[in-house]
């Protein structure tokens, strides 16, 4: 039997520890193929103050294909168009069918029902349209941006406030006019009452309309090239942009799929990241349902995720080069989330919102530990932009209202 090929379907955030150790498969002989259709990772933690001018499109990005030669790993940008388990198959649009031995799945989720000219929040390059539109009023004196953002929770929350921030820290507060807009009763829902008051305090201090218990109904084009936003209980707004943060569902790739899905759409597997009854397929990140867990789509759990599933994926090609047989699930480690999941949300100021679970805190220095976490987290996998950064960079302070650039 010739050695496994592993295909990594979705270059992911839980990918990326498998990625960079994949040299060690590809020495030994053993094939590795990524696909994915974008070159670049975004990292979502640092999405947000992306918009708020923190960092540049270079600092928060991740090269897939420079990552991939480096590691022997034969990369094909396309995208997948269907998996076929039965013939361990991937078909791609540009490649065909492409055979695997062992394939990893990590293609992150979608946004439902997304009108076509809102921008979605995932996949997550395309927020790149929304940072254009906001860098373009900055740069013309008396420009204004008309922005609706759907959706108040952390997602949305987030981008909100940042973008809020870098205008009044630019001295523009009076040339935007954000609107978000929550079916739910409050901002920020299933997260602790004071971390809610809090954010929704500091965007209405900015100038920003807070729109809860109410649905949008349609996003409609208009020929001057804004959008009307219809909802179910106010008049009609118009926006020069609508930005669509309203949960996740299943990518489009596993719409009828042949593998387990649940009800929104996402792979059933294993504590091991195994698909369910599909012991040569594991799936991680954002597009995995783990057995008996009810994770949030947040990427603290695909980053945890990540070292497991590398571990996993190289006890599985060991036990078919081997024995030609898949390791019994004894034989690799188990998934354990946080006890409480920790988050931190940028605020647009020198404060960081930090919760886990009932808990919550704003602090100065609980921005600087959200930088020093997600330049730490990206430094090795982004090393040109941070492979030179100081511990003071790390734990820099910079945010939206008074911007900074790092490295």
């Amino acid at each position: 039997m010739p050695s496994p090929h592993l295909v990594l379907l979705g270059g992911g955030h839980a990918t990326l520890p498998t990625l960079a150790r994949a040299h060690e498969w590809t020495a030994a002989g053993i094939d590795v193929t990524l696909v994915d259709p974008q070159q670049h990772l975004y990292y979502s933690g640092m999405v947000p103050e992306y918009l708020g001018g923190v960092y540049a499109e270079d600092e928060m990005r991740i090269d897939l294909a420079r990552m991939a030669h480096t590691a022997g790993v034969t990369y094909i940008q396309a995208r997948a168009e269907t998996i076929d388990p039965t013939a361990q198959t991937v078909a791609t649009e540009a490649e065909g069918d492409l055979p695997y031995d062992v394939l990893s799945i990590d293609v992150g989720s979608a946004n439902p029902a997304v009108p076509a000219p809102a921008i979605a929040t995932k996949p997550i390059a395309r927020i790149r349209t929304l940072a254009t539109q906001v860098q373009r009023t900055i740069d013309v004196p008396g420009a204004e941006l008309r922005l609706i953002v759907v959706g108040g929770g952390a997602a949305g929350t987030e981008v909100a406030l940042n973008v809020t921030g870098r205008f009044v820290g630019t001295g523009r507060r009076g040339d935007l006019d954000l609107t978000v807009i929550e079916r739910n009763d409050r901002l920020l829902p299933g997260f602790p009452s004071g971390m809610r008051a809090d954010a929704t305090a500091r965007l209405r201090r900015r100038g920003a309309k807070v729109k809860t218990g109410t649905t949008v109904t349609a996003v409609e084009p208009c020929g001057d090239g804004t959008r009307t936003v219809r909802t179910d209980t106010a008049p009609d707004a118009t926006a020069d942009a609508v930005l669509w943060a309203t949960g996740t569902v299943g990518p489009p790739l596993l719409h009828g799929s042949p593998l387990p899905t649940n009800d929104q759409g996402f792979l059933c597997t294993h504590r091991s990241l195994q698909v369910q009854a599909h012991p040569r397929i594991f799936a991680a990140g954002d597009c995995a349902a783990i057995d008996d867990l009810d994770l949030a789509k947040v990427g603290v759990h695909a980053v945890k995720q990540g070292p497991l599933l590398r571990t996993n994926l190289d006890r599985t090609l060991r036990a078919l080069s081997d024995t030609k047989a898949v390791p019994q699930p004894r034989d690799l480690k188990t998934f354990r989330p946080y006890p409480l999941t920790p988050l931190i949300l940028s605020t647009g100021t020198s404060d960081g919102l930090w919760t886990a679970g009932p808990l919550w805190a704003v602090h100065p220095w609980l921005l600087r530990l959200k930088h020093w976490v997600d330049r730490r987290w990206i430094r090795p996998y982004a090393p040109t932009q941070w492979g030179d950064a100081s511990w003071r960079d790390f734990l820099g302070a910079e945010s939206a209202t008074s911007p900074g650039r790092v490295g």
